[in-house]
């Protein structure tokens, strides 16, 4: 059996709906992190990425890989 350490977006979307299932509505839990309601159903929806704020509110880490800087042979 194989482990994986990332989240697929799938997993993502389960833990933020998880996250937002504990306030009585998705507008209470846009509220709580200072966001409007319609940017979180959004967000839910697959029409934006979600944002740092809604994605620590849900307990997901996010980690980018560092920045690589490279030389250019000819500019």
């Amino acid at each position: 059996m194989t482990r994986r350490n990332s989240l697929t977006d799938g997993d993502v979307l389960g833990c933020v709906k998880r996250w937002v299932d504990t306030f009585r509505s998705e507008a209470a839990a846009a509220r709580s992190i200072g966001m409007k309601r319609q940017a979180l159903n959004a967000m839910t929806n697959g029409d934006k990425p979600f944002s740092e704020k809604v994605l620590n509110a849900a307990g997901v880490k996010v980690i980018r890989p560092p920045v690589e800087y490279y030389l250019m042979d000819e500019i």
